[in-house]
């Protein structure tokens, strides 16, 4: 039998927590979301923008979304606040930033999507960056 490597270890069982933030933010962070589109009569604009504040009032750094295409929504934050308080780490923090992406980017491209942290300050990119696709149904 194979021995299993220690990170290994220490990284799936990262994982789970991880996916569990990811979860949490996109239903909870999803309710709110919601509540912002239907206060700005289902203006999508001015959800964004209405995010954007939000963000920076709560402590959640400086979002600016970028890229938004009919199958994907970017999202670049400065100053994130989680992978500030991680430190250096192995592998992307800011699940609850994923997961509230995750939440709004179904509401802006009409239907389930997955979203991700493609990188992260604490693991030394110069801001987190992410996306969120339309889920493909299989």
């Amino acid at each position: 039998m194979a021995a299993i490597p220690h990170g290994a270890i220490w990284t799936a069982a990262r994982a789970t927590p991880r996916r569990c933030s990811v979860r949490s933010s996109a239903v909870h962070g999803g309710d709110s979301a919601r509540r912002y589109l239907e206060a700005g009569a289902g203006d999508s604009t001015a959800l964004l923008a209405t995010l954007v504040k939000t963000a920076a009032e709560l402590g959640w750094g400086s979002w600016s979304f970028g890229e938004r295409g009919a199958t994907r929504l970017a999202l670049e934050v400065a100053d994130s606040p989680f992978a500030a308080g991680y430190g250096v780490a192995d592998t992307e923090v800011c699940a609850p930033i994923t997961g509230m992406l995750q939440a709004v980017a179904s509401l802006e491209l009409g239907g389930a999507c997955e979203a991700r942290e493609i990188e992260c300050c604490a693991r030394g990119a110069a801001s987190c960056r992410f996306e969120a696709r339309l889920r493909t149904k299989p």
